[in-house]
């Protein structure tokens, strides 16, 4: 394979990995989780490397896993003291844990050559070309290699204990109840993300792993609240999003990380949008159709009442203007469609409520009286 289609192969398998890490996530509403972890590994990092002295060993992903594990423990710890809420006390446990890692990278790393750019865009086009060899066997991509494993251990994660997960998820009493531990099992799950995200870490950089192990997943959220067709839609979400930001990057002739983060995000705005329950224009047209039932009864109402109180003359157009209170194109807009689909029958001056109307307007008030 050409380093492009290993490249492209790369982003795919690492962007499928994360956004089925952050499914779990962002239905826990527990997202800062991977932007704490993308910061808390440091120390673990600097650590293992200090202690091993080599940068291609796999024990600093162990490392730093480990770190991130810790940093889980700890907002739990805190969290369960009732004195902090979750989101302060990860706030907390990850700024600490970053600033010990500065610390510890000044004082121990001070002769090796350590440049921002690698943690925060990542290493994504330069990956195929750190293979792993054996013998005369060349295997691939390292980063791919790991990430091949790290998406398949996700997956039979899954399929082991999906109906525990979601019983986590969902309802953790009744998982007591049923003798599960949801904390243990919720423990094994950040453990996992904390693998992945140091994985994805060299790769993709810490913009990237936040991106794609967020963005997708919360898109998949507005278009679903089922689990598998969440872990199925953000997955495909992360697959299109790794795809368009690599030919946007190569068409640029740019790193794909940044590409990848822009399509990630453009996407999730596409299905703000666009969802047919929650997105923001949906949410308009329910608005407006709820705005528009309740002038038309407040009408059919008014109509109801003028004609039992004169049933020979009717109600004026004008005349009802005035007792709404609508401007005259509000009036004449309703008035149109009503006799449209007759509603209210007669000229301008002498409206009716037709039969036809009176069921509409008991329809109305027995529905406005369910909400």
């Amino acid at each position: 394979m050409t380093i492009e289609l290993w490249t492209l192969a790369i982003a795919l398998i690492t962007a499928i990995t994360c956004a089925l890490c952050g499914v779990l996530l962002v239905v826990k509403r527990e997202a800062l989780v991977c932007e704490g972890l993308s910061h808390a590994v440091l120390p673990g990092i600097v650590v293992a490397f200090v202690l091993l002295r080599d940068r291609s060993s796999p024990l600093l992903i162990a490392g730093a896993a480990a770190t991130g594990l810790v940093m889980v423990l700890l907002v739990q710890a805190i969290h369960r003291t009732r004195l902090v809420d979750r989101d302060a006390s990860l706030g907390i446990v990850f700024a600490a844990m970053f600033s010990a890692g500065v610390l510890l990278a000044t004082q121990q790393l001070r002769n090796t050559h350590f440049h921002a750019s690698c943690i925060i865009d990542g290493n994504l086009a330069l990956s195929p070309l750190d293979t792993l060899r054996i013998g005369a066997f060349d295997l691939g991509p390292k980063s791919f290699g790991i990430m091949l494993i790290l998406l398949l251990a996700i997956a039979a994660f899954l399929y082991l204990f999906f109906k525990e997960l979601q019983l986590m998820l969902f309802d953790e009493t009744l998982a007591r109840g049923f003798g599960f531990k949801p904390a243990l099992l919720h423990a094994l799950w950040l453990a996992v993300v904390s693998l992945t995200t140091v994985a994805a870490f060299e790769t993709a950089g810490s913009v990237l792993v936040v991106a794609l192990m967020i963005t997708p997943p919360a898109a998949a959220s507005l278009l679903t609240n089922k689990l598998p067709s969440m872990l199925v839609i953000s997955g495909l979400f992360a697959a299109i999003s790794a795809v368009a930001g690599f030919y946007l990057g190569l068409y640029l002739d740019i790193s794909p990380t940044g590409p990848m983060s822009s399509a990630s995000g453009l996407l999730f705005l596409v299905v703000l949008a666009f969802a047919p329950r929650r997105g923001l224009f949906s949410r308009w047209k329910r608005r407006l159709r709820a705005r528009q039932t309740l002038q038309e009864h407040l009408l059919l109402l008014r109509l109801a009442q003028l004609n039992a109180h004169d049933s020979k003359c009717g109600a004026s157009d004008s005349g009802l203007a005035g007792e709404l209170c609508w401007p005259t194109k509000t009036l004449d807009r309703h008035l149109r469609r009503c006799q449209k689909t007759q509603l209210v029958a007669g000229p301008s001056s002498q409206l009716q409520l037709t039969a036809v109307g009176q069921r509409r307007l008991a329809e109305l008030e027995s529905e406005l009286m369910r909400t």
